[in-house]
């Protein structure tokens, strides 16, 4: 049958609307393969600037074409000098420059000069950017948008809500918390002293600091503490820490892979379910009636009520979680490495802490609380906890990256660079520490000709706007629970060369085989 003029009409329209989206599709694809195009001569062009800028940097032992020191960096893993000996010892070499180093192809610098920490920390900090890109990208499932990776308009905000709620009156309760923590741990001690069996210090001081953080911020007993964390959460910064360095982990679908997954889910649904509780118990809470006294409670009394939800769950479990992480990790990190270095150095060093905690926990009443006063005359105790931090360097690196092009140490950094910052470096410099590898409490004793937070030397909480909010609790924490332990026991090394060896994969930095000790 012929078609009518209209039906003609017609299909020939369709027929050029047709040709048309077929045109603009087409455009499309194009479009969308010149752009990339595009994006990749951008980036081939950054890179090619950045090698061209860096050649004023001299260049970390051995390089190879293309990708640089990989190789040498791998062959570390699992080995010493490990990655970050490797980093400060070819930081140190340097210094003040830079030393120059390609990790894939990503071009770094490692610093390890005070002064040179000093324009990237503090100085010039707004040109120094997180590196959620490579560095912290196997740790972002625990920090997400958190203080530790956030910047701009986010970071300030929740660091203005979290820096209220660590006011002072949080550290008496840290006290309590603490105090209570170590007492259950004195129990064990107490079982194991009589069987006369070892106890690995290091797992023990994992589980106390998870403690003393679950309480401190969500009010966890400690039951629900070592039902959730050990659990879930210590896993989870196990495998973190296991494709820091093998970052194939990451993307091969392997039985630990979904387990991993399973975890990081189970963990975020647990902490926002608290937080979502908590908010409604807030919500119905008749004026003047008793609230929880924790760090989520001060938080929450700040967001607005048109602002929550599932955005502000979500940042306050990441939120959570890294204090999880900052609040736990490098507390029992400091408080292993200082048991083991008390009961294998001179013994002149326990017996001084040993002092003091008996002069302040030995005058004490059932049930009566240390002060903050008391505590703050553990001046030796105090300071072998930063002599450790500075010979074990817990957080052996930061990075950051530079937003625009700088000059670091008389070389010019140009912008995208990864500015590796090598704190291990910085303690371990026998120009800045005499001795730089012995452990020395001594040098951390207030004295008149000794500023530790002078020159930018003593870095383990980091200086400048973006330093460690919870230091002051960490190191209180610390105190409570080395005292405690020191005037009710002693503590002999099951074997004192597997106690020592560092961990080569993990940050913080903790022992590779637990920490095993007699108690008497």
């Amino acid at each position: 049958m012929a078609r009518t003029p209209a039906a003609a009409a017609s299909a020939d329209v369709h027929a050029v609307a047709a040709a048309v989206l077929a045109a603009l599709a087409a455009l499309t694809v194009l479009n969308a393969l010149v752009r990339r195009a595009l994006g990749a001569l951008a980036s081939i062009a950054r890179w090619h600037r950045q090698a061209f800028v860096l050649r004023g940097a001299p260049m970390a032992p051995g390089y190879l074409p293309f990708i640089g020191h990989t190789v040498a960096l791998f062959k570390a893993v699992g080995n010493y000098p490990c990655t970050w000996d490797l980093f400060a010892r070819w930081a140190t070499a340097t210094a003040p420059k830079p030393v120059r180093v390609q990790i894939f192809t990503r071009h770094c610098v490692v610093i390890a000069d005070p002064s040179t920490m000093k324009r990237v920390m503090s100085s010039n900090a707004k040109n120094y950017s997180k590196d959620t890109e490579f560095s912290y990208a196997p740790f972002l499932e625990i920090l997400g948008t958190g203080l530790v990776t956030s910047g701009g308009e986010t970071w300030r905000r929740m660091r203005g809500h979290i820096s209220k709620a660590l006011r002072v009156e949080i550290l008496d309760e840290i006290i309590a918390i603490a105090n209570r923590a170590v007492e259950r741990l004195c129990v064990k001690l107490d079982d194991a002293k009589a069987r006369g069996a070892a106890v690995d210090m290091e797992h023990e001081f994992r589980l106390l600091t998870l403690q003393v953080i679950g309480e401190a911020i969500l009010s966890l007993q400690p039951e629900q503490s070592d039902e959730l964390f050990p659990a879930l959460y210590l896993p989870i910064m196990d495998e973190c820490n296991a494709r820091s360095l093998s970052p194939w982990r990451a993307w091969l679908p392997t039985p630990e892979w979904f387990a991993h997954k399973s975890r990081v889910r189970r963990l975020d649904a647990a902490i926002i379910g608290i937080v979502r509780a908590r908010w409604r118990a807030r919500r119905g809470r008749a004026a003047g009636a008793p609230a929880p006294d924790d760090i989520l409670e001060r938080v929450l009394a700040q967001v607005d009520v048109g602002e929550y939800g599932a955005e502000t769950e979500t940042q306050l479990c990441y939120e959570i979680k890294t204090f999880l992480l900052a609040g736990h990790e490098t507390s029992a990190a400091m408080l292993t490495w200082t048991l083991h270095e008390l009961s294998v150095g001179e013994s002149g060093m326990m017996r001084k802490v040993r002092a003091e905690a008996k002069a302040v926990f030995g005058r004490l009443k059932p049930g009566v609380l240390p002060t903050r006063d008391s505590l703050a005359s553990l001046e030796y105790t105090l300071a072998a906890l930063k002599e450790t931090l500075r010979l074990y360097s817990v957080v052996p690196v930061v990075t950051r990256v530079a937003e625009e092009d700088d000059d670091l140490g008389g070389v010019k950094v140009p912008a995208g660079t990864t500015v590796i910052m090598s704190l291990q470096g910085v303690h371990h410099r026998a120009d800045v520490w005499a001795d730089p590898l012995a452990y020395k409490p001594d040098r951390f004793v207030p004295r008149k000709d000794f500023d530790e937070n002078e020159g930018f030397k003593f870095l383990p909480f980091i200086q400048g706007p973006r330093n460690c909010l919870g230091q002051y609790l960490a190191m209180l924490e610390a105190r409570v629970v080395l005292g405690t332990l020191a005037a009710r026991y002693e503590f002999h090394p099951k074997n004192a060369a597997e106690n020592g060896k560092k961990h080569t994969k993990a940050i913080p930095i903790a022992p590779a085989n637990g920490s095993h000790f007699f108690v008497k």
